[in-house]
């Protein structure tokens, strides 16, 4: 695609052009950074006073010459299209249908919920799978199959529109059906834009990501917008989801409420009761993407994605690394815990991420605090954040003796000290997670790798 071609595509709307130097455009990305001198990248310059100059700072820093922009912005030596930003998702969808052209041929499923999203899009990508339908899934742990990771540095939970577009591209002559996780964020963004869902489902609710939605009735709002994008309007929720049921009640949604489902041929993570419905929620996206009901001996098959109720024994001990970073999810896996390891001691190590809704952090230690013997404080991802302050933000919900170490390392190994009597060991937050995120730089840090570090240490002692 030239510069020509680009124009011609846009001209309808085109408010504006400036093609300076000829073009082979390979690639559409909304990503500065990542654009190279074969992309066109999509840029939306918001009405913030210094948007326009710091739109040029990362300019400089790029290697882009092909730009669509939704504001004029005079920088010498690149092609610059101006659309309205109205019109920003449209010209997106125009120049996908020319790079990356969709033959229509992959089904996709639409996963959104506050807990649960990844778990769900994982085993049903399993199970269509082992049903003969070679399948993909997309979200926090990247884009797999049911043998490998294919990509794993996606930006997003749910990747930018071109980006699904390009994913949807690459493999839609290898697999039959992608189940995807769609983020809230994701969804009041409109990345889905023209990509159309056969069905989707809807796990959990409760309170998160409000530093951006700023209220949980805007945070339903978002979620609800996953109905526009798919083709069955019939919503899958599991039953156990009660309040959510009720809102959805409430404004007139119609749902495919479904069962937990277990049984004893499962591997011990789908003892968690939240994991019964996950995989409930699973197995009907695959009966509606099929269109017929599925053979339950399958199931004995399926295993749950790392981090997430990633069970390691350890002498007579247990250690949980589980990816739960809401009150919503620690109170479910500490209750869990509870029940299904009555004789157990809890010891519960956890934080919270930095630059987030802050309002969660009190309530995160009120719910570690319902079930926990022993508790650990300590940082998760304080990216911008000082440590010190967010540990400040949670012990206030915290209503027992608690012991706070901010480097997340030391406390891993605190956690795995003095364990007296038999002892369950939840780390917290992370799950599959291979970094730690302080001041702009994700520094290599991994839960079970440190985990096994000190069993293996401990083994030779």
């Amino acid at each position: 695609m030239n510069k020509k071609d680009i124009t011609k595509i846009l001209s309808e709307n085109l408010l504006f052009e400036k093609t300076v130097t000829d073009c082979s455009i390979k690639q559409a990305t909304t990503n500065l950074q990542l654009a190279g001198e074969d992309s066109l990248c999509f840029y939306n310059i918001s009405d913030q006073l210094d948007a326009k100059e710091v739109f040029i700072k990362r300019l400089k820093s790029s290697s882009c010459k092909n730009l669509v922009l939704t504001k004029k912005v005079d920088v010498e030596g690149v092609n610059i299209w101006v659309v309205d930003p109205s019109d920003f998702l449209w010209a997106q969808d125009l120049i996908a249908n020319e790079i990356y052209p969709d033959k229509l041929k992959i089904k996709l499923a639409g996963i959104t919920g506050t807990n649960g999203k990844t778990t769900v899009s994982y085993l049903a990508m399993q199970l269509a799978t082992l049903l003969g339908y070679p399948s993909i899934s997309i979200g926090t742990i990247g884009v797999r199959d049911s043998k490998n990771i294919l990509e794993e540095d996606i930006l997003s939970t749910t990747p930018s529109y071109l980006e699904l577009r390009k994913i949807i591209h690459r493999y839609q002559d290898d697999y039959k059906f992608i189940f995807m996780e769609v983020s809230s964020h994701a969804l009041a963004q409109n990345r889905l834009n023209k990509v159309r869902l056969k069905s989707c489902a809807w796990t959990s609710f409760s309170q998160d990501h409000l530093d951006y939605h700023k209220t949980n009735e805007e945070y339903f709002k978002a979620k609800l917008k996953i109905l526009e994008s798919s083709d069955d309007k019939n919503l899958i929720v599991p039953s156990s989801e009660k309040s959510l049921l009720a809102l959805l009640a409430d404004n007139n949604v119609s749902r495919k409420i479904v069962e937990p489902y277990f049984d004893e041929c499962l591997e011990a993570g789908f003892k968690a009761s939240y994991n019964q419905a996950n995989l409930s929620v699973a197995i009907a996206l695959c009966e509606v993407l099929i269109g017929e009901s599925i053979d339950r001996k399958l199931l004995s098959k399926l295993s749950l994605p790392a981090g997430r109720f990633e069970a390691i024994k350890y002498n007579e001990h247990i250690v949980i690394v589980d990816y739960a970073h809401t009150p919503d999810a620690l109170e479910n896996i500490c209750g869990t815990i509870k029940k299904d390891f009555s004789s157990f001691e809890l010891r519960v190590i956890f934080g919270c991420g930095g630059d987030r809704d802050r309002s969660k952090r009190p309530l995160m230690g009120k719910a570690v605090s319902k079930y926990a013997d022993n508790i650990i404080v300590t940082s998760d991802n304080p990216r911008t954040e000082e440590p010190s302050s967010i540990i400040d933000d949670i012990t206030p919900g915290i209503s027992r003796d608690y012991i706070r170490i901010e480097d997340r390392r030391l406390a891993i190994e605190k956690s795995l000290e003095d364990l007296s009597r038999p002892t369950v060991v939840l780390i917290a937050g992370k799950g599959h997670e291979e970094y730690q995120d302080v001041k702009g730089i994700k520094h290599h840090f991994s839960d079970k790798e440190e985990v096994m570090k000190i069993i293996d240490r401990n083994k030779n002692v």
